[in-house]
């Protein structure tokens, strides 16, 4: 094989006997024998030797690291002139024939083409080069070598000749592989534990793990928890497909007992370990596999399960990767369960303290709907309620605690309480919260932070078509007369509940046209999107508007996905609507 050539190349001009006393007296190998070339070829022939030994640092002790090899190349013939080094770098003896196919032989065969690839534009110009390839040793390790020099032209200025230096990279190649496997290695970990940073409930963890792993490299997942009895609590990819069924010698709870991570490339590796899990290993369809143990972690007696649609080699590295992260989705998971526990028992106080039902006097029908936070243990502080009066008026009252805790939850069960009986003797609206604000003025007294809380009270009466209301710090009710648009009426407000003030709460009356609806929410409602509270009246008064013909409970939906968050809600919603006849 010849090197990839161009127009044939004359020689530089030079007699043989010259040449031989060169090429006699360098450091380097590849003179022809002699007695083999004579006329015109032996002529030609001393012409290209003088030719590659005219470069002085080849013909004498070049001074570099012995590291170093040194070469020339004459391009036409393909002939090599080299010091010894330059062979034991390509794996040669020092006696190996001085030829192109010589070094490229021991170029691993899948890198051939693209190397003659690459030499082929760079030795059609002349000038200086630098470029890797690499060549497999007789003990068949695989080293990276990199040359530079010089392409030198001939008489004609064709390139006539390669001449340079040759280095053995391949310590340097693995260290800085090493570090771009690390950096994968983190950002692998980071695509997970980013996901989890925000992931609140187990659905949460489920979605941040299935967008996760593709990083992993892998196809399934489960967490289980393999203590007293087998709890699966997380499934994902593949791994929701199948049942997890675990043997008490199987590579779950060896796993889990011993606290020793198990790694399988191959489904044979792991059915040879472990033959009672081959019927499983089938069903799975799955071919590599990892039983992580998650310790340190309460309460919990966790193995990650891991499985590889194809092999998986898992080195020192991979292996450290997913050790730390199987962690993270352990703690996640840990986490999102305490969370999904807290929130059911939140709900669970809620719906308690929240009335069932709601009833209504003549003339009034009603909808209602909750809608509990997301921060904070997600139960809070607003309500809804209404009191039927036998004189056949209906008080409806909504109000807002301040706090997403279970004191607030408690102080909003006491002070419904207390709303709905000052409401039931049949105080006047502003009284009723005069009598409020007292009331949580005294608890505060009692309590080392004080809570503070707004409240809407309004009282229809159908005999007479009169609306009477009465504002501590709440947002206005929205009115929706038949025929005519939404809108906000303009009346006074009094202080929220607890703040130091007189207490006194103005009032303001309206008439209504059969057929008027009254809109009564706190202001989750309207600040979920933006935390804007011009804008989310705008946004709710426009869905009013476009919805009159839906009744009281569809209309109560579409008001709450009018203003629904992308995410999740950021505080309470409560929300009471009313339709007058």
């Amino acid at each position: 094989m010849t090197p990839p050539q161009h127009e044939n190349a004359p020689g530089e001009s030079g007699g043989p006997d010259e040449v031989a006393e060169e090429v006699q007296g360098s450091e380097f190998t590849g003179e022809g024998e002699e007695g083999k070339e004579d006329g015109e070829d032996q002529d030609a022939r001393s012409a290209e030797l003088r030719v590659l030994t005219s470069w002085g640092p080849a013909a004498r002790s070049s001074g570099f690291s012995a590291s170093t090899g040194f070469f020339n190349w004459l391009l036409p013939s393909g002939d090599v002139l080299c010091d010894e080094q330059t062979f034991r770098l390509h794996g040669l003896p020092p006696d190996s024939v001085p030829q192109f196919e010589t070094f490229l032989a021991q170029v691993p065969p899948e890198d051939v083409e693209d190397l003659l690839r690459m030499l082929q534009p760079l030795l059609s110009t002349v000038g200086d080069y630098l470029f890797e390839y690499r060549v497999r040793w007789p003990d068949g390790s695989i080293h990276t070598l990199e040359t530079r020099g010089r392409v030198v032209p001939g008489t004609e200025g064709s390139p006539m000749r390669l001449m340079g230096v040759i280095a053995d990279i391949s310590e340097r190649r693995a260290a800085e592989e090493a570090a771009r496997t690390e950096a994968r290695k983190a950002t692998r970990i980071q695509a997970v534990t980013a996901g989890l940073a925000a992931a609140t409930t187990l659905d949460d963890v489920r979605k941040a793990v299935n967008r996760a792993l593709p990083a992993l490299g892998a196809d399934a997942l489960i967490i289980a928890d393999v203590g007293t009895r087998i709890e699966v609590l997380l499934a994902c990819g593949r791994g929701d497909e199948h049942p997890l069924r675990v043997a008490d010698d199987g590579p779950v709870r060896t796993a889990m007992t011993f606290e020793s991570a198990l790694f399988y490339s191959s489904s044979a590796d792991l059915c040879e370990r472990f033959p009672q899990v081959e019927p499983i290993v089938k069903e799975f369809g799955l071919e590599g596999w990892a039983f992580l143990p998650l310790t340190g972690i309460p309460r919990m007696r966790g193995v990650c399960l891991l499985g590889y649609e194809n092999e998986a080699p898992f080195d020192e590295s991979e292996r450290a990767m997913l050790l730390l992260t199987a962690s993270a989705i352990g703690q996640a998971v840990q986490r999102a369960t305490l969370h999904d526990t807290e929130h059911s028992f939140a709900l669970a106080l809620q719906e308690g303290m929240l009335p069932r039902s709601l009833k209504f006097g003549p003339g009034v029908r009603g909808a209602w709907r909750y809608e509990a936070a997301t921060t904070g243990i997600q139960v809070g502080g607003d309500w809804y309620d209404s009191v039927p009066l036998d004189d056949g008026s209906t008080i409806l009252i909504i109000g807002d605690v301040e706090g997403h805790n279970v004191h607030a939850a408690g102080m909003m069960y006491r002070l419904r309480t207390a709303v709905r009986t000052y409401a039931a003797e049949k105080h006047p609206v502003g009284e009723v919260l005069h009598r409020a604000h007292e009331f949580v003025v005294e608890i505060n007294e009692e309590v080392e932070y004080p809570v503070f809380a707004t409240c809407l009270i309004i009282r229809v009466d159908p005999e007479t078509r009169t609306i009477t209301a009465s504002r501590a710090g709440h947002i206005p009710p929205l009115v929706v007369p038949p025929g005519n648009p939404a809108y906000v009426p303009q009346n006074d407000v009094g202080v929220p509940l607890g703040v130091p003030s007189d207490g006194l709460y103005p009032v303001s009356h309206m008439q209504y046209e059969p057929g008027t609806r009254l809109v009564l929410c706190t202001d989750g409602l309207l600040e979920s999107i933006d935390n804007d509270l011009d804008q989310g009246l705008r946004r709710t008064l426009a869905c009013l508007d476009s919805t009159r013909d839906a009744d009281l409970e569809a209309l109560a939906g579409l008001l709450l996905d009018a203003n629904r968050p992308r995410g999740l809600w950021n505080d309470d919603v409560a929300l009471l609507l009313a339709q007058l006849y």
